[in-house]
């Protein structure tokens, strides 16, 4: 083995602070990509109306991040909701939780990727590459990013940090540009948009769950608190940033660009992206249309970072539990990043995006088949970390009709989202995610169960009173 190798497990303790972990939690959620597609997604579904279901959304959410809070301040933990739904009840929920988590951290990696791949494409279509957006090019698109971002992540959490966060950051200030220029040219039109009798309850639903898929896995910094200074106090406030802040700009963007996407709509049915239609329908001109795409691409980058960081830290803790092979948990002696579950990270979101880029042969139906399938994987772990929440309350004798209220209704809406994928079924061959799913989480606890028996180690019980990580 390498000098440079340390077969050591151990993560840098205390090395973020309370800030870097919120705007790296926050950078991961690329901002700025919701911003310019939350409000045309829900328009698509909800009507006119959709801000109605991008507010049912955010507060369906931040209701589950109510449940989160409530083990993050008791317990601290690398594996978050899979540590955390333990606690309460036992192996079977680790066992579950912890396939759902690893397979929507692969499959949300080659989602990102497949975001960044249309993005890119579309910049490049533009300037007469007539194929950018096909398997081929986006095979190497996709792959490239992959790459870089894996390159940036193994360098550390201060790399990552700097570099997600920046991206985050040069990435808002265009679409901010664009959403307001887009309510200036047309105004709030606020007569259609709180016409609530023209509004449809199943609409209204369907655009709940759509709404909530640029959201879910906003907890997933909590795989960072062993590395966090402080981490009862700053894991909370960096799981609550991502559904407070953008929960409650997503709901005011859709007000804003609703009125110029339904004046746009020949240049939407046209195949103009969202931003680029807005910003021609209000008189940026080209200029800006072309430079949205980059933006966003940049922005998606930002996101594609983050999420390496966190499933490669998910990774290690299901290792060090015995849950898969011990060597998986090693980390770098000098980067101190957990590098072989970067690794397989990296390898399976690539693997995912490549599959279905060949099956449906264009970057587009490729991302728009895997994206319900993210969704769909965090389902799970939300529903049982929301009744773990209740039943966490009642073990300490705690009467908190608050937390039980939320818990109730962030696990009733996140079901939802399950269940409308049944009901309103997206296209062929999306539909088959809400399957897909099923198998996962069967198939691969069978695969931790056989693993466990070998190495002998069940998931290890986490310590309230354990003296909290400052930094070093």
């Amino acid at each position: 083995m390498s000098n440079s190798i340390d077969v050591s497990r151990e993560l840098e303790v205390g090395k973020l602070s309370g800030v870097s972990l919120a705007s790296l939690s926050l950078a991961s959620f690329f901002p700025a990509v919701g911003i310019a597609l939350v409000p045309l997604l829900v328009l698509s579904t909800a009507g006119p109306t959709a801000w109605q279901s991008s507010l049912l959304a955010s507060i369906a959410v931040v209701c589950v991040g109510f449940s989160v809070t409530a083990f993050a301040r008791k317990y601290v933990a690398t594996g978050s909701l899979y540590s955390y739904v333990g606690e309460v009840f036992g192996p079977w929920a680790r066992y579950v939780t912890g396939a759902a988590l690893l397979g929507g951290f692969v499959v949300a990696v080659g989602a990102l990727a497949g975001v960044l791949g249309i993005f890119a494409g579309s910049f490049l279509y533009g300037r007469g590459m007539t194929n950018a957006l096909e398997a081929g090019p986006q095979l190497a698109i996709t792959a490239i990013a992959i790459a870089i971002a894996f390159a940036i992540a193994y360098r550390g959490l201060d790399t990552s940090v700097k570099v997600a966060v920046t991206l985050a950051l040069i990435s808002l200030p265009l679409v901010i540009v664009i959403s307001v220029a887009s309510v200036l040219h047309t105004g709030f039109d606020l007569a259609v948009q709180l016409d609530f009798g023209s509004a449809s309850l199943g609409g209204t639903l369907h655009g709940v769950a759509l709404g909530a898929a640029f959201l879910v896995g906003f907890e997933s910094c909590a795989a960072l608190a062993m590395e966090a200074r402080d981490p009862r106090r700053s894991v909370p406030l960096a799981v609550m940033s991502v559904p407070v802040v953008l929960g409650a700009i997503f709901p005011i963007v859709t007000l804003m660009q609703v009125p110029g996407l339904i004046a746009a709509g020949d240049s939407l049915a046209a195949g103009v992206s969202a931003p680029a239609a807005l910003a021609l329908q209000s008189g940026l001109g080209e200029g800006v249309a072309t430079a949205s795409d980059v933006v966003l691409a940049v922005a998606t980058f930002a996101a594609l970072i983050g999420f390496l960081n966190f499933g490669a830290r998910f990774v290690k803790t299901l290792a060090e539990d015995g849950l898969l092979p011990r060597r998986i948990a090693i980390v770098h002696s000098r980067h101190r990043s957990p590098y072989v579950g970067l690794i397989l990270i990296g390898l399976g979101g690539a693997a995912v995006i490549a599959v279905l880029l060949v099956l449906t042969g264009d970057v587009a139906s490729a991302y728009y088949t895997v994206a319900p399938l993210v969704v769909y994987l965090w389902v799970v772990p939300y529903v049982l970390i929301s009744v773990g929440a209740v039943r966490l309350a009642l073990r300490d004798k705690q009467t908190r009709i608050g937390l039980i209220t939320t818990a109730v209704i962030g696990g009733a809406g996140m079901a939802w989202a399950y269940i409308d994928g049944l009901i309103n079924p997206p296209p062929t061959p999306a539909d088959a995610m809400s399957w897909v799913v099923l198998i996962v989480i069967v198939v691969l606890p069978l695969i931790f169960i056989v693993t466990a028996r070998r190495t002998s180690k069940p998931g290890r019980p986490l310590a309230p009173e354990a003296p909290e990580h400052t930094a070093a």
